[in-house]
């Protein structure tokens, strides 16, 4: 068993196919995701008409500059050479203050009104609106613009009516751990990479040998079937290994990807997820008649399982109906425990939901398999 072990191992790396779902396919996600900073909001450039040149506007533009990602451009000589910038991309927001854009007057409350009795409403004179342009193409960004001006009319206008600040709050900040993006993605890519290898390599690999007549002749061989699918499954526990190495110090070295849990805990979660994995391989390969069978099918299983099980995008997102069946998925414990180990630290006693749920899938793909594997045709 050990020397057909050795010959699988050998036989996985001189498989260029193998090799790039095993290896090449994982870093390049954490090469693509760990060079986007999603923690930078895009910068939104505008410019500002102030037609009215009053301390009032002033101070509507001194807000505005005090915004980092709002970014002042030089004014146009005109508004339709403006909205002409904006359309061909170079602005995403026109702001135009009118000329009378200014605190009004407000009339003197009249003295001989007994008290008790209400105060008449005065009419005060309503300024012209601010116009605001903007680019639908970068909404987020321009719906915290508008926003902003949302705020500071409201102010003026309560300033105006002279009401009193009743609430209140205040902040503080609490110094927790520094999580990007790429910490969150790193867990996922490992629960991907192993399923992708797993399902992927042993079908087509178990459907190649079929196809090439070699079960054929070792079943006619001294050699025991137990022995050679125990040394097939440890050949890729160790492919295994060497992937989970390579994903954790890329992601180190190249993108400072923090684990604040315990590196064993991340190693056996993956090879207990690596094994219900490779069940469903010896499954796809005991129903596939050929290789190219086998790989149209381990891609309609593991493709789904990886854009739902939250390997990019958390299962929150997904509609409740979805959602609700997705986290029976046998790649979303895996990824659930090792994100809470990675991110948060946890231990295997906070994991034992999830450790639950993919044991049951041991058991379930593993009598799939039984049922559908045949050694000999």
């Amino acid at each position: 068993m050990f020397k057909l072990l050795i010959a699988n191992i050998k036989m996985t790396f001189r498989d260029k196919q193998a090799i790039f779902w095993s290896l090449v396919f994982p870093l390049m996600f954490i090469i693509i995701f760990g060079l986007f900073d999603f923690t930078k909001m895009g910068d939104s450039k505008y410019v500002i008409f102030d037609q009215a040149q009053t301390e009032l506007s002033a101070s509507f533009q001194q807000g505005l500059d005090e915004i980092e990602f709002l970014k002042k451009q030089d004014t146009p000589s005109s508004l339709d050479e403006a909205k002409q910038q904006m359309t061909d991309g170079d602005i995403e927001i026109v702001l135009v203050v009118p000329e009378d854009f200014t605190l009004p007057s407000v009339p003197d409350t009249p003295q001989d009104i007994p008290e008790g009795m209400d105060v008449p409403p005065t009419d005060i004179p309503q300024p012209s609106p601010i116009q605001i342009y903007y680019d639908e193409g970068n909404l987020t960004t321009n719906q915290v613009a508008l926003s902003v001006v949302d705020k500071f009319v409201d102010q003026m206008n309560m300033s105006l009516a002279n009401t009193p600040r009743v609430f209140s709050y205040t902040t503080e900040s609490i110094q927790s751990k520094d999580i990007d993006y790429i910490d969150i993605i790193m867990p996922g890519i490992l629960g991907m990479a192993i399923m992708m290898s797993a399902i992927i390599g042993i079908s087509t690999g178990i459907s190649r040998y079929r196809e090439q007549k070699l079960l054929k002749r070792l079943a006619a061989t001294p050699i025991k079937i137990r022995d050679f699918l125990t040394a097939e499954v440890l050949s890729y526990l160790v492919v295994n290994l060497i992937q989970i190495t390579l994903i954790i110090l890329l992601a180190r070295l190249a993108f400072n990807v923090q684990v604040h849990g315990n590196y064993f805990y991340i190693y056996l979660i993956c090879i207990i997820g690596s094994i219900i994995f490779l069940n469903i391989g010896f499954a796809i390969a005991g129903y596939s008649k050929n290789t190219k069978t086998a790989e149209a099918l381990s891609q309609v299983i593991a493709m789904p399982m990886m854009f739902f099980s939250g390997v990019f995008f958390s299962t929150e997102t997904l509609p409740k109906a979805v959602a609700s069946i997705v986290e029976y998925l046998p790649l979303t414990p895996m990824i659930d425990a090792l994100r809470e180990i990675s991110i948060n630290g946890g231990t295997l006693q906070d994991v034992w939901l999830e450790l639950c749920f993919m044991g049951g899938w041991i058991i379930v793909s593993f009598i799939i398999a039984w049922k559908m594997f045949k050694f000999k045709d």
